[in-house]
């Protein structure tokens, strides 16, 4: 029996006993339930450890991983544009690199204890799952798509100035260098504020004099 069991491009059920998986070409989205058994609480396969999910694939279902509690690694294509919620809950990932094509994410989509570190694009930073302190995940990735001043700002509030730091060119634009300087003063990151006004002063502020007032 084919461990895959496919239906117009979806798959369907894993039926394998494999630990590493290739998911086969020509899918295009995992179905919701697709590694574990919606009739048994969900019971995730557990001997799953890795997942290398092809290009072609745009979307995961609800559940799709769910309760695979061995599942560490899972290498996601350029070609993805949704994770719907529960996912890849109460698994074991640590690291994901999220593609830059990734438009929806589900709050609920991981487990976020287990979430270490989350890259997109260009930005690496740390999940943060406390009462007083989370930090909502699509939130920072919607705004790095569309305001960035915004996803520094939720960064610095969760204490990630360092994240913010390693990758600061990634925020900055000729339009934006004064807000974000404005952000860092008031989040008090100081560090980021010395970096960014010396950037603004490299690049943004001077112009050529005679350049400006040439006839």
């Amino acid at each position: 029996m084919n461990a895959f069991e496919i239906k117009d491009n979806i798959l369907i059920k894993y039926h394998g006993k494999e630990e590493y998986l290739m998911i086969p070409d020509g899918i295009t989205r995992i179905g919701e339930y697709a590694f574990c058994n919606r009739e048994s609480l969900c019971t995730g396969i557990r001997q799953i450890k890795g997942v290398y999910i092809p290009e072609g694939v745009v979307s995961i279902g609800y559940s799709a991983f769910r309760n695979c509690y061995n599942l560490e690694r899972v290498s996601l294509p350029e070609s993805l544009v949704r994770i719907e919620s529960f996912a890849f809950r109460n698994t074991n990932i640590k690291e994901l690199a999220f593609p830059d094509n990734l438009r929806y994410l589900n709050d609920d989509a991981f487990y976020y204890p287990c979430l270490k570190k989350v890259s997109y694009r260009g930005v690496i930073f740390s999940p943060v799952y406390e009462c007083y302190a989370r930090l909502n995940i699509s939130h920072v990735m919607k705004s790095l798509r569309t305001d960035k001043v915004s996803a520094m700002e939720l960064l610095l509030q969760t204490g990630q100035e360092q994240a913010v730091i390693q990758s600061y060119e990634k925020f900055i634009s000729r339009k934006n260098i004064d807000r974000l300087i404005q952000v860092a003063i008031e989040q008090k990151a100081h560090e980021l504020q010395l970096i960014l006004t010396d950037y603004k002063y490299q690049h943004c502020k001077f112009q050529d004099i005679g350049e400006k007032f040439k006839l």
